[in-house]
């Protein structure tokens, strides 16, 4: 009986396994890029600065006003531009990570995302990097908004997101920062 119990889970657990494979397509959630959920409406953003100029350095909250969850890829392509309330540095954020540093990754895949819950908020944190050499570093009691990325960073923003995401994981944040004040 015991033998025939344990061949059941094992069987179980291998067409869990691959029915994830076959079927996983219809059931898994589309990864999508935090910029455009932002523009309609799907998310919105809470975030302030930390005292850095660059790497982790901008902080927040992410609302899911969806009734389902919501998948944000790690890699925002092109970037995104938060606004700064005060003096300080505007930000251009290139990814964006749990609060704790986390992300997942799509199994059979490269992908890597957030995930958002449903009507709920999630703890998150930027890397961002300056855009206002001549300011100060944003405080924490600076708060950003997402506007569109200005023409000037266009260009650099692409090449910086296409770069990091095909050296994911390399500290890049001197490098990165460089650029961006050299555009």
């Amino acid at each position: 009986m015991r033998k025939k119990i344990l061949l059941f889970i094992a069987v179980l657990l291998f067409l869990g396994s691959i029915s994830t494979e076959i079927f996983g397509q219809s059931n898994q959630v589309r990864i999508r890029q935090l910029g455009d959920e932002l523009s309609n409406g799907n998310v919105t953003l809470s975030a302030n600065g930390n005292g850095s100029s660059s790497g982790n350095a901008v902080l927040g909250t992410l609302r899911n006003n969806m009734p389902d969850k919501i998948r944000i890829n790690v890699s925002l392509s092109g970037g995104v531009y938060l606004s700064n309330s005060g003096p300080g540095q505007n930000m251009i954020a290139t990814q964006i990570f749990l609060s704790d540093g986390r992300y997942y990754r799509e199994s059979g895949s490269n992908s890597k995302f957030i995930e958002l819950l449903p009507n709920l908020n999630t703890q998150i944190t930027f890397k961002a990097y300056c855009a206002d050499f001549e300011r100060d570093n944003p405080s924490d009691k600076e708060t950003f908004n997402n506007i569109s990325m200005p023409s000037g960073f266009q260009s650099i923003s692409l090449k910086i997101s296409k770069y990091q995401n095909d050296n994911f994981g390399v500290d890049l944040v001197v490098p990165i920062q460089l650029a961006l004040w050299r555009s």
